[in-house]
């Protein structure tokens, strides 16, 4: 078999692998999606968020209002903790046991000088936490899926604002196909139960 010959066929081989990997990604999403995405949800265990307002960082003036983040987290071994993620790549994501101290850190942590040094404008503003108690009912609208996490957004039924995320973390990166998918409805269904 000639040199040109062998090439071809291990490109062929190549990209075929390729597509079937990719197509196995896709597939793993489109399965977490389709189960999870337009489903009403009724909550087994308390979610937070919190309301916050948030001043633009080029125009300090501007302030985008009442801003939601859902700070329930879950690891797939069951833990779980309240997290707002960090606005700043100079800063950390502030992790808590206790929603209630998780807005405490973000009134202390989100000063900046004001231009023309006439004092301190706070950057986020937290306004307060909501809570979700066992039995609300919530629709999911959307499942992103990042690189070693999943974060689940709920909305209350009719309504377009966001009410809360509840977000699975795992301690290594997401496998391209997502054979983690057992693990994230686990994960999941210990917080709400589909109707």
């Amino acid at each position: 078999m000639s040199s040109p010959v062998r090439l071809v066929l291990i490109l062929h081989v190549v990209l075929a692998a390729a597509a079937s990997l990719h197509a196995a990604e896709r597939s793993g999403k489109k399965t977490l999606e389709n189960a999870w995405v337009g489903r009403s949800v009724v909550v087994k265990r308390t979610l937070y968020s919190v309301v916050f307002d948030e001043r633009s960082r080029v125009l300090p003036l501007i302030k985008h209002r009442d801003r939601v983040s859902g700070l329930t987290v879950v690891t797939p071994t069951g833990t779980s903790y309240y997290q707002f993620d960090a606005r700043r790549d100079s800063e950390e994501d502030i992790v808590h046991h206790d929603p209630n101290r998780v807005v405490s850190q973000m009134r202390k942590q989100y000063f900046r000088d004001m231009h023309l040094d006439i004092g301190n404008v706070q950057d986020i503003e937290p306004l307060m936490l909501v809570r979700y108690s066992p039995g609300v009912a919530l629709i999911v609208r959307k499942v992103q899926i990042g690189r070693d996490r999943v974060r689940v957004y709920f909305h209350k039924d009719g309504e377009a604002d966001l009410a809360t995320t509840l977000t699975v973390k795992f301690p290594t990166p997401l496998s391209n196909e997502l054979t983690e998918l057992p693990l994230i409805d686990d994960a999941l269904t210990r917080f709400v139960t589909k109707q």
